[in-house]
């Protein structure tokens, strides 16, 4: 088959709602859906911030699911029935770092260890693909914040060894209070504002939600008229293999990664219209990416529109990837690149074309989306406007 990969179905859930439009429409419009945490106690914790998916919330009512299985179980439905395929021979990727650690905290707080089977990630992806129906094979990976991203470059590869039929690639995670105590504890989360790129940023806000992308082969998506919303080129996963839990400060684990991502795109730097960067806003990872982005594409990188969705929809973790591969492929649609919100004074070092101050129209024939995670792990994917289908 074609190395070439047709998306036909997009789903999101984020804190800016249920539903691709409603992501969609937030990142163009800057909405600040950042606040503090209420679903849990954060006293003693640095950073009492972060973005919550907005109820009514699965599994309230007392339905036995946790919000992280309920995340995915949304988005992948919403992206299915985008798509219109049919369950059978249908693959499901799903990418978290968490999964549904509140049945954790559950299980250990009642002593009743029977519930930790609540959290296994496996269990999740099984569970959904059995309520909706995908009969293929069931993968469940944990790559840190670069699960999303990479799922779909696991999909990717499914597809091209001839191992699925389709493949719903996803990320999901959940905000708790077990989970976000350790993130605090890295000492990578800001006790006041996300801003990426901007001289004075010190750290991330987490959040929360689900991405879903149905890939499927173009002749398929072709032969059954199905809308493509972009067309998946390639990807590349790669490791720092430097620290557990410091960044590589000389970029060239993504450097490497990027070169890789474009040479399976068959891509050059200079056919790159726009870059959705990871973007966290902490002091390393901007200035990191920024180096990264000059190596790869010289002096070009100043000129290349780029923007950091997370600024607006916080650090989704596990769920991040696939949510701005999904914005990435929106921004291809409509020809416009969101702004990152939060960037006021512009650090020097940090000189890249970030696009500000709302959205800009942009032709965008391809599209580079990077994800980076604690621990080294990385991911990048290469999506396109529609020419094979």
């Amino acid at each position: 088959m074609s190395r070439v990969v047709a998306v036909t179905g997009l789903g999101a859930v984020s804190p800016m709602g249920t539903g691709v439009p409603a992501l969609w429409q937030g990142l163009l419009a800057g909405r600040r859906v950042l606040g503090s945490i209420r679903r849990f106690d954060t006293k003693g914790i640095r950073s009492a911030g972060g973005g919550e998916v907005p109820g009514p919330l699965p599994g309230e009512g007392g339905a036995e699911t946790t919000l992280a299985e309920g995340y995915l179980l949304l988005a992948v439905r919403e992206a299915l029935a985008a798509s219109g395929v049919r369950g059978e021979e249908t693959a499901l990727v799903a990418g978290t770092n968490f999964g549904g650690m509140s049945e954790a905290e559950r299980a250990l707080a009642g002593g009743d260890a029977a519930r930790l089977a609540g959290y296994e990630f496996r269990g999740q992806v099984e569970a959904c693909a059995n309520a909706l129906g995908l009969t293929g094979a069931r993968l469940a990976i944990s790559l840190s914040c670069a699960s999303g991203a990479a799922a779909l470059v696991v999909g990717l590869d499914l597809l091209r060894a001839g191992r699925a039929a389709r493949v719903v690639a996803a990320g999901y995670d959940e905000l708790s209070r077990y989970a976000f105590a350790g993130l605090a504890a890295l000492r990578a989360m800001t006790p006041t504002a996300l801003r990426p790129f901007d001289r004075r940023r010190d750290g991330t806000l987490f959040s929360e939600g689900a991405g879903a992308l149905i890939l499927e082969p173009v002749d398929d998506a072709r032969a059954r008229g199905a809308t493509v919303y972009a067309e998946l080129l390639g990807g590349a996963l790669n490791n720092d293999g430097y620290h557990m839990t410091a960044p590589e400060k000389e970029a060239r684990g993504i450097s490497a990664l990027v070169r890789e991502a474009l040479a399976d795109a068959g891509v050059g730097p200079d056919e790159i219209d726009h870059v959705n960067l990871h973007g966290t806003g902490t002091k390393y990872n901007d200035l990191i990416e920024t180096r990264a982005m000059k190596n790869v594409f010289g002096e070009r990188a100043r000129s290349i529109p780029v923007t950091a969705c997370k600024s607006a929809l916080g650090h989704a973790m596990g769920a991040a990837g696939a949510l701005e591969a999904v914005a990435g492929i929106m921004s291809i649609r409509e020809g416009k690149v969101p702004p990152t919100v939060g960037l006021d004074e512009v650090d020097p070092e940090c000189d890249l074309d970030v696009v500000r101050d709302g959205p800009r129209e942009v032709a965008i024939r391809r599209m580079l989306s990077t994800s980076y995670g604690i621990g080294g792990t990385n991911a990048a994917v290469v999506l396109a406007a529609p020419e094979h289908c």
